[in-house]
């Protein structure tokens, strides 16, 4: 066994203990090396790593991309030298956009538990403040007890759908400029233009890219200016 890919964050044995036994295992043949998966930060993993002294021969962010992949494998397995990857770059430019949302408040609004706890992972872990409602009527409820830099708005959602609840945003006055981003499985042509024909702002396709849901987040919010929104 040359080479393991291992999560980090998985149920009994967690990737990080995982690597500790493969890397000390018996003396009479070579430990593996250890590529560590991860959809939460590099330098929370990294700090966890030398808490509990294992080390790995790479971090990988996901999604992860089939060059970051061939790239990192290349370099612990010895056959290419290590060099600024396009991996390296991406993850360097969505830490700038991470950086830059540091402090923003968010509403996600999302029926499905797992797809809620993962969004919330990500956007807490980069320093957004999230709060969450599991359909349209809750969304409404919330903004009207609080003040949110922006919406996440899945679409599909029992009582109140992401439209109907969009609508009905944009209806108030104080909401009308308040950026509402679609969050929906749906990737047909026409489901953007259905988005922002309710009155959203931007569309993303589930399953999520990061690079993408962080740089529209850029875009659209601005941390800081629902303080100030009447």
């Amino acid at each position: 066994l040359h080479l393991v890919l291992l999560d980090w964050k998985m149920p009994g044995l967690d990737g990080i203990e995982c690597a500790r036994r493969l890397l000390t295992q018996a003396a009479d043949r070579p430990p593996p090396a250890v590529l560590m998966l991860t959809a939460f930060g590099r330098e929370e993993v990294q700090q966890e790593l030398r808490r509990r002294g294992v080390d790995v021969g790479a971090l990988l962010l996901k999604p992860v991309t089939p060059s970051s992949l061939f790239d990192a494998c290349g370099t612990v397995l010895g056959l290419t030298r290590p060099r600024v990857t396009r991996a390296a770059q991406q993850e360097e430019a969505l830490r700038a956009l991470q950086a830059a949302l540091r402090g923003a408040r968010v509403l996600l609004v999302e029926d499905n538990e797992v797809n809620r706890e993962i969004a919330v992972s990500i956007l807490a872990h980069a320093g957004l403040e999230v709060h969450t409602a599991h359909n349209g009527l809750q969304a409404l409820e919330c903004l009207r007890q609080q003040t949110f830099d922006g919406v996440l708005m899945d679409c599909q959602m029992p009582e109140m759908d992401g439209y109907e609840a969009t609508r009905a945003i944009r209806q108030e006055a104080r909401w009308r400029d308040l950026p509402v981003i679609a969050m929906t499985a749906n990737a047909m042509a026409g489901d953007r233009e259905r988005a922002l024909a309710a009155g959203m702002n931007d569309h993303i396709a589930k399953p999520v890219n990061v690079q993408e849901l962080f740089g529209k987040l850029v875009h659209w919010l601005r941390p800081g200016a629902a303080s100030f929104r009447t």
